[in-house]
């Protein structure tokens, strides 16, 4: 299967190829929520009349999908500056916008302005949905109003390098203006920081393919040096060019000077990575995924015991609320480790075979240049000194 969807987004995105395609590759691409990317090739597939049908309606059904989104972007009801990120400001770099599926709205405005836009969707009819953790870790709030969800952010980067984070969010920032969108080199910025935090919860072909699309765009050797620079001082430049390398190797990017020194069993391992992680359509085991998330965390006693204590404040409101609790945080999040462990049926195999697939994850972290230690828990408002 495998290698049919590389061989799929290839024709889809640079027409090469013959693919073969079935009802298989259909829901492998549907779960990795890139179905519509044939679109428009549909008919050179030679699809059974059923699968046809199917993948057809599928193509439609996002079509309108992305439509509805971008009626409700251009209606938005907030009224200070702000610039849009992720989806709808990677969708630009596709042949074809309307393919690419769309999560949210993610918009970010000026610090000042944050808690003014949030009140505007409110006013507008918007509902809030922020989650608990979102609320303690305070990066945005989530609204919705017919079927459309749109993210505001306080910060964006989740690095755990405050000054990293904060040279990426200081880049957004600076160039807020009324038209909303980034310029190329600064929205390539961010598509690369979105990898770096996905990498650990999941990272997808579709972020792999929002990067490819705007490196093909965006990047030729000439501009390569200036966001360089970009990238080297928000500490991307290992992940963003194994990144590009892989797309090479296995997307049909076109090869670019810049990323040839790139390790390819790094390449490998990160496709590899890809494919089986940012597979939104099969729910792995949760307890297996937060057992796999704290091994990978808790490379010393100091790192399980900052992991602990932070997923423990994440999920004991007891502890949000008192503070002579919050020094037991650790206390709570590993009693309930504990009793979810021994719930667990083979939980002595499961444990030893995350235990390896942390091992391996770490090293694939550390060789693109992906710090572990307390990631996703930075808050780039806050001074290294605070």
């Amino acid at each position: 299967m495998k290698e049919e969807l590389l061989e799929m987004i290839r024709f889809s995105l640079w027409n090469t190829g013959e693919p073969h395609a079935d009802r298989a590759l259909f829901e492998e691409m549907q779960k990795h929520r890139i179905a519509a990317l044939p679109g428009g090739k549909l008919a050179g597939l030679h699809l059974p009349p059923e699968l046809y049908a199917a993948w057809r309606a599928a193509v439609y059904k996002q079509a309108a999908h992305f439509a509805n989104y971008r009626r409700a972007q251009e209606a938005l009801p907030v009224r200070v500056p702000y610039v849009l990120l992720k989806g709808m400001a990677a969708a630009q770099y596709y042949p074809r916008p309307e393919y690419r599926a769309m999560g949210d709205i993610d918009l970010m405005p000026r610090r000042e302005d944050y808690d003014a836009a949030c009140d505007m969707l409110l006013a507008d009819g918007y509902a809030e949905i922020t989650e608990e953790d979102e609320r303690v870790i305070g990066r945005h709030r989530q609204f919705k109003k017919d079927k459309v969800t749109v993210e505001v952010h306080a910060f964006f980067s989740r690095q755990n390098d405050p000054a990293k984070a904060r040279f990426v969010d200081e880049q957004i920032l600076s160039h807020i203006d009324a038209g909303h969108i980034l310029p190329d080199l600064v929205n390539g910025l961010v598509l690369v920081d979105h990898i770096h935090h996905h990498l650990e919860s999941g990272l997808g072909l579709r972020q792999v393919i929002d990067w490819m699309l705007f490196a093909d765009r965006c990047l030729s050797d000439d501009v390569w040096p200036a966001f360089q620079t970009l990238l080297r001082e928000a500490g991307h430049e290992t992940l963003a060019l194994h990144a590009t390398r892989m797309c090479e190797m296995y997307l049909g990017l076109s090869e670019h000077a810049w990323c040839a020194q790139a390790d390819l069993r790094v390449c490998e391992a990160l496709l590899d990575y890809v494919i089986d992680n940012g597979n939104f359509g099969n729910k792995k085991d949760q307890e297996g995924m937060e057992s796999e998330r704290f091994l990978s965390n808790a490379r010393t006693a100091r790192d399980a015991f900052r992991f602990l204590q932070n997923r423990g404040l994440m999920h004991w409101e007891a502890a949000r609320r008192h503070r002579l609790l919050r020094p037991f945080a650790w206390a709570y999040q590993l009693g309930r480790y504990a009793v979810k462990g021994v719930r667990r049926k083979d939980a002595f195999a499961k444990l030893k075979s995350e235990y390896t697939v942390s091992r391996e994850r770490n090293a694939l972290m550390e060789a693109l240049g992906v710090s572990r230690e307390g990631k996703g828990l930075a808050d780039s408002r806050k001074t290294d000194e605070a």
